[in-house]
């Protein structure tokens, strides 16, 4: 995973949490004030940007997570906002959301493990176990 794909995957961790905040902060029945709606949307259709902007390879090392559904939802808030079923928006924020952050931080945890194994590792393996030579002091 490169930088770009680590910051893509931070990002999409950070509109989520957002979107589950803006609903958490308005209480049961945050979704019948419209300017909370909005706020959760753009956020779910950032959320989705993101998760279309981050490599394929990277998406498929994150277990448990329908990229389609994520990317698709950003497609339906975008072209389609006066259709969308507050339902299951809903559900994506209660259930969905909070699942998806879980899968990537576990992605992004391993991949950080991985880096530092990768850097502790000596370049040759040869050169760690080779002795210096000794020289001898001068006569």
């Amino acid at each position: 995973m490169d930088d770009r794909d680590r910051q893509r995957l931070g990002n999409l961790i950070g509109h989520a949490q957002a979107a589950i905040g803006y609903a958490r902060a308005h209480g049961r029945g945050w979704w019948r004030s419209a300017e909370t709606l909005d706020a959760v949307l753009m956020r779910i259709s950032q959320v989705g940007e993101a998760a279309s902007k981050t490599s394929p390879e990277v998406l498929a090392e994150v277990p448990g997570v329908t990229w389609r559904d994520v990317k698709g939802i950003r497609a339906k808030i975008t072209h389609d906002y006066q259709t969308i079923d507050v339902l299951v928006i809903r559900g994506v924020v209660s259930r969905q959301l909070p699942c998806l952050i879980t899968s990537v931080r576990k992605a992004l945890v391993a991949d950080e493990k991985q880096r530092r194994r990768k850097d502790a590792t000596p370049p040759h393996a040869s050169s760690a176990t080779t002795r210096p030579r000794r020289r001898r002091p001068p006569a």
